[in-house]
């Protein structure tokens, strides 16, 4: 259980832009990613970020994303622009969710609205609100349709991969496209992968076209904040797409999916600094991040940057306010996101 939640808004003077766990992250295409929670139902044995163990939690105010991303179509244009709500937690317990997509809808450009999830809160009445609220698509991680496989990659007791395939069904009989999404871990998953390939088949003998139910195979990555499955060494590229090809042939499906398959494609960045791993900056502390040796710093109005520290402090509030020189050590301009380096 975290020890504190941080509201995100206007008043916080956190940044939306550059921090790579809140806000909005723009890769230079017409797809805004936008991040708004933190907290997660679940804590997976394999979650490359290990959410639902954060010591700080953050929740953002929809109206302060609602400025920025309007702020962003401005910039982008106004046409085919999609919003894909993918958190560093569960997206379905964002408290805003279904009043920000609303808002959203207003906004001229925007065609269409997305969101990923591990689809255990699915339910009647949440499937009604998403399909009110007109949501074009959700990605569901599906690893297997295997209970007891099922409770041991996502390190739960009562995942019910019979009430999630129902709750999946009811999404089909509305508007809402849906991709499944499980990510493939040699040795542990090849049989459940197979599995999942033949059901997504299974639903389109039944009369569902490939654009309502899309299966989206992921790479399994390790990093190092984030869990790692014991045992399980993730594949190199090369060989991952040579195992999605046998596949395809056997099945006779398409799984090696693009930017194209969804619509992507290049468009303007909205905004960017001219920094470079190593170069060393100042900032102002602005907020306590995730973890005990994780702050978020201010650079300006529009960008924040991750700082970590060498080791944590016992009284992390001591830090903020502080202006201090930190080194970069990551400034990624196709997402946007920064990260810096301090020795206390």
């Amino acid at each position: 259980m975290s020890v504190s939640i941080i509201n995100v808004d206007e008043k916080s003077k956190i940044p939306l832009y550059g921090v790579d766990f809140i806000g909005v992250i723009d890769r230079g295409t017409n797809v805004i990613e936008v991040k708004p929670i933190t907290l997660c139902n679940l804590k997976c044995k394999y979650c490359f970020v290990s959410a639902g163990s954060y010591d700080t939690d953050f929740i953002v105010d929809p109206n302060y994303l609602l400025k920025k991303i309007r702020n962003m179509v401005e910039i982008k244009g106004h046409h085919k622009i999609e919003i894909h709500f993918a958190p560093y937690g569960e997206i379905l317990l964002y408290p805003g969710l279904f009043d920000l997509i609303k808002e959203l809808w207003n906004i001229k450009g925007i065609e269409i609205i997305s969101l990923q999830t591990n689809g255990l809160l699915l339910n009647e009445d949440v499937i009604k609100q998403l399909e009110e609220t007109k949501v074009t698509r959700i990605n569901i991680s599906l690893n297997s349709l295997n209970q007891e496989k099922a409770n041991f990659l996502c390190n739960c007791e009562n995942y019910n991969i019979e009430k999630l395939l129902n709750n999946i069904l009811l999404l089909l009989s509305t508007q809402i496209d849906v991709l499944i999404a499980p990510v493939w871990f040699p040795g542990e998953n090849d049989d459940d992968i197979e599995e999942i390939i033949k059901y997504v088949l299974k639903l389109r003998n039944k009369g569902f076209s490939e654009k309502k139910i899309q299966i989206g195979i992921q790479k399994y990555l390790i990093y190092k904040t984030g869990r790692k499955l014991k045992k399980i060494r993730p594949k190199g590229w090369d060989f991952f797409y040579k195992q999605l090809s046998m596949l395809e042939k056997k099945f006779k499906i398409k799984l090696k999916l693009g930017p194209q398959d969804f619509g992507i494609h290049k468009r303007k960045v909205v905004a960017s600094l001219n920094l470079q791993k190593n170069d060393r900056i100042k900032l102002t502390i602005i907020s306590k991040g995730r973890w005990k040796r994780e702050y978020i710093g201010k650079l300006n109005n529009n960008f924040g940057i991750k700082v970590l520290l060498n080791y944590p402090i016992p009284q992390p509030e001591k830090l903020l306010g502080k202006e201090i020189e930190a080194k970069v050590i990551k400034a990624n301009y196709k997402d946007n996101i920064l990260t810096a380096y301090f020795s206390i």
